[in-house]
Order: structure tokens, then sequence, then C-alpha cells
């Protein structure tokens, strides 16, 4: 993974200034973030697969505006949102740049996990 993807990205969120927004950064690294536009992640979460079981991850936070959504700086457990974002891994997107922006998230969560370390969310 090309860790410098992930560092001070802002690509899903030039042009949509001033518009809702989610920050994903390592928590020890702050550096380490991507700012991305809402409407990419409500074209991510918006029509959760409900099996039976309980939302988890984005989905519970994004359906609920729990947690992520009402807080700042909020430590996540990687594993779970991780798991949870895979769960869209092939739904069809409205947004052609959605899919890059689900692979980047992908790559936050990975790069944390292969490193050990702890991811932040801020939803402003």
């Amino acid at each position: 993974m090309d860790a410098k993807k992930i560092i001070n990205n802002t690509t899903f969120y030039n042009g949509f200034e001033g518009e809702p927004e989610i920050e994903l950064f390592i928590a020890d690294n702050p550096e380490f973030n991507i700012h991305i536009w809402d409407g990419y992640i409500s074209d991510i979460f918006d029509t959760p697969n409900f099996d039976g079981n309980e939302w988890k991850g984005f989905t519970r936070d994004y359906q609920q505006e729990v947690r992520t959504y009402d807080e700042k700086d909020v430590p996540i457990d990687i594993e779970e949102y991780y798991l949870d974002l895979m769960n869209y891994k092939n739904k069809h997107f409205r947004f052609e740049e959605t899919r890059e922006c689900f692979d980047l998230i992908a790559e936050l969560f990975e790069y944390a996990k292969e490193n050990s370390l702890g991811v932040k969310v801020n939803w402003w």
C-alpha cells in the first residue's frame, strides 16, 4: 500500500467545501488523514443490508446519527468498521468517484491494521 495516498488527502472533498464532511485519521499521526464529502459516505451507507443482525460500524453511526456522527475525535474499532465497510464492497454506487473513495477508506483501515494504529473520526 502506498501510505502517501492517506497523507492530508482531500481528493474526495475538493469542490465540496462548505458541505458536510467526514475526516478519518490515524490517531497518533493526524497528518495521515482523508477528508470525504458526506455525499460519498451517503452513497456507500444509505441502503444497508439488514440480515437480522444489528447494525455496526459506519452503518450504525450513519443510520442512527450517533457516535461518530455527533462527536469529535471518536476512536473507532478498526475491525468492526472495516468489516462493516466490506459489506458494501459489491454495491453499485450512484457516483463514479464513490468506488475510488470506498477503496481509499479501505486502504486507510488496512494501513492502520497492518501497523497496529488507531483510527479516529470527525464528522463536520
